[in-house]
């Protein structure tokens, strides 16, 4: 008795030995995987996931350089790290499934769609060509609507390389990873891409976290800190640039002349002209290393505080609560 083996449409021409059988409508080369979609979200959104913490980290150990004030330390600051490492989470898992649903899984099967509409083989390749082209197309609509906004200059087409590369560069490992668990070549291959992908992520993170570290402690970066002024360095003139000042001489006298004043909600209550006394002595606290009183002056008479820098030095007051952000900022004048 003759055994015949079965038809592999895709895997060989017809009439080719081992495919003696009549080929099925919309023949191609090499037939792209069936279903694996749930494993493709899955993976897609891990990947994205990821991103996004990896991303965070960047964005955290790179504004460590800039002008920060605030960190009451204790349990202040240890509430708010476990907030925002929650709000962290919360924020990446988000992410994850939106960008894997709304990118990553359409991403996979469109290289597989293309992949049928070619004839060409479903590799690796097809799906970052995808990626990049769809990244370009994005880039171009995004680009168009912020230049026709008003973000940038009419000539400021460096948006659309910079968008492009941006898309592709969050896209692409998170579309090739998840194209892999939908085309697994063995039993199990899609769970080994989804544990590879974690793991990934994490080692990466790791690796990040020690760079960013390393980079801080070997003093290439720089947390930022308050200039260290001295008294003979805040004796000028310190201006806010829309009228109001403040004089600072040599005797500890101060003139104010239009300072804004605020009212606890944030809002302008009035302008300040009086004269006083200041002092400016270094401070224990976390929050405020340097502490400058104005004697003298009931409106001004608390919380001011030091920033800028040694270059450009600044004297600012919050605005309503510290928590809103907004400071009224005057800059020394010589």
């Amino acid at each position: 008795m003759t055994q015949t083996t079965p038809p592999k449409w895709g895997l060989t021409p017809p009439g080719a030995p081992g495919n003696p059988g009549v080929p099925p409508q919309g023949f191609m080369p090499v037939r792209p995987p069936d279903g694996g979609n749930a494993a493709v979200f899955t993976v897609g959104a891990v990947a994205i996931g990821a991103e996004t913490v990896i991303a965070a980290l960047v964005a955290v150990l790179y504004s460590l350089q800039s002008e920060s004030h605030g960190g009451e330390g204790g349990l202040g600051w240890l509430s708010g790290t476990i907030f925002a490492l929650v709000l962290l989470a919360v924020i990446s898992m988000i992410a994850g499934l939106a960008g894997s649903a709304m990118a990553v899984l359409p991403l996979v099967l469109l290289g597989r769609a293309a992949a049928r509409r070619t004839g060409r083989r479903d590799s690796w390749r097809l799906t970052l060509a995808t990626v990049a082209v769809v990244a370009a197309a994005l880039a171009l609509v995004i680009g168009s609507c912020m230049l026709l906004a008003g973000f940038g200059g009419p000539g400021d087409l460096l948006v659309y390389p910079v968008l492009a590369l941006s898309l592709i560069v969050g896209l692409a490992p998170a579309t090739l990873c998840a194209r892999a668990a939908g085309n697994p070549g063995k039993p199990g291959a899609r769970w080994r891409v989804l544990g590879g992908v974690a793991l990934g992520g994490l080692g990466l993170f790791a690796v990040t976290l020690a760079v960013g570290v390393a980079a801080y402690s070997s003093g290439i970066l720089k947390i930022y800190e308050p200039p260290r002024l001295t008294e003979a360095d805040m004796v000028g003139t310190w201006t806010d640039g829309d009228g109001g000042s403040l004089r600072f001489e040599a005797d500890g006298t101060v003139t104010a002349k239009g300072v804004n004043e605020y009212e606890v909600t944030g809002e302008q209550s009035g302008a300040s002209n009086c004269t006083g006394k200041w002092q400016l002595t270094e401070n224990d606290g976390v929050g405020r290393p340097y502490e400058l009183s104005i004697a003298d002056c009931e409106s001004l008479s608390f919380g001011w505080d030091i920033g800028g820098t040694e270059e450009h030095p600044t004297v600012f007051t919050w605005i309503g609560e510290p928590d809103s952000g907004e400071r009224y900022i005057l800059t020394r004048q010589r």
